[in-house]
Order: C-alpha cells, then sequence, then structure tokens
C-alpha cells in the first residue's frame, strides 16, 4: 500500500529531515521553523520541542500552543508548504495569543502569507 500522508501533520522522519536539510530557516526568541514547499493542496505542520525546553507538561504545553497558533493562522498560509516548528525554552512563558503572534510574524518572513500584513 503506498504511503498516504497524514492531511495536515507531519509523521515521518524523512518528511521532516527534508524540511531541515532543503526548507527555509526563520526563527525568533521562541519558535524556529523551516518552511519545504510541496505539491499538497494544504499546508502540513511538524512539531518539535526537545527535552531541553523542560519536562513532559512544559512540552506537551508549548505542543499545545503550537499547534492551537497553527489552527488560527492555517487559513492565512499558501497551501503549498510543510512547517516544522522547533519551539525553543523560552516558548514555556508564551501566552496563548503570544504564540500566534510570533508563529504569524514567522510565517510573514518566510512568505508563506496569502497576506503580507505584520498585524494581527
Amino acid at each position: 500500500m503506498p504511503y498516504q500522508p497524514h492531511p495536515e501533520r507531519l509523521k515521518k522522519s524523512w518528511e521532516f529531515q527534508r524540511a531541515y536539510k532543503k526548507g527555509k530557516k526563520c526563527w525568533d526568541t521562541y519558535f524556529v521553523i523551516y518552511v519545504f514547499r510541496t505539491q499538497f493542496s494544504q499546508p502540513r505542520l511538524g512539531i518539535t520541542v526537545s527535552k531541553k525546553v523542560g519536562k513532559s507538561v512544559q512540552r506537551n504545553r508549548v505542543k499545545r500552543l503550537i499547534r492551537e497558533a497553527f489552527r488560527m493562522l492555517k487559513l492565512e498560509l499558501l497551501p503549498q508548504y510543510d512547517i516544522v516548528v522547533v519551539g525553543r525554552k523560552a516558548a514555556c512563558r508564551l501566552s496563548g495569543q503570544q504564540a500566534t503572534e510570533s508563529l504569524h510574524q514567522l510565517f510573514c518572513r518566510a512568505s508563506i502569507t496569502i497576506t503580507d500584513k505584520t498585524g494581527l
């Protein structure tokens, strides 16, 4: 059976590696994003939060913040991109709105938004 990717998520190690090696990299204090152009009809998200960030409670909170921010911003993103978001230690202190604003600025800097406005 051929590989069928999840419609909105990166799961396979090679998908992450492809974004790391061939994708465009942008970062700020809270997140690093890798953006790789694909042929899919919607943006797909991969999340990485290492043990350096904190224990499982902090790591899972950062992942929830990233998923929620992506859900809020998904309609503003160009469809044919794989996006890997790497959470940094400082992201533990973010509120949901701050995480959304930070990722929105990174997506604009990476030129993957439909509108290039900087404010929400």
